[in-house]
């Protein structure tokens, strides 16, 4: 997406987004850690609230095997958010170093209409 927002989830809903082993063997991740903050809009680009404490993700693999990971939150936590725009990193390990993704993945959280 151009905006750079990659999923618009509601507050109080699961979220669930697919981390893709895009290069190397997921088999040689020994730990995954996922993190998200509110972002904030500035200089035209999406960027984190370094201010702002973390809210830990859990990732499990995908089905297929190697695939990567599904990265998820269950509704219970996503209730306790406020609308607005979250940046997602995650660090793996891979052979006692630490790999971060390359880039951020932003989604934006609402509240429904009927909420």
């Amino acid at each position: 997406m151009t905006n750079g927002i990659i999923g618009e989830f509601r507050v109080g809903e699961d979220i669930a987004i697919a981390l893709d082993a895009t290069e190397g063997n997921a088999a040689t991740v020994t730990a995954i850690s996922v993190a998200m903050k509110p972002a904030l809009v500035g200089d035209n680009r999406l960027m984190l609230d370094d201010e702002a404490a973390a809210t830990a993700l859990s990732a499990v693999p995908q089905a297929v095997a190697g695939a990567g990971w599904t990265i998820a939150l269950p509704g219970a936590q996503t209730a306790l958010l406020a609308p607005g725009l979250y940046g997602i990193d995650a660090r793996l390990t891979v052979g006692g170093g630490v790999d971060i993704t390359e880039q951020t993945a932003f989604i934006s959280l609402t509240r429904a209409a009927l909420a």
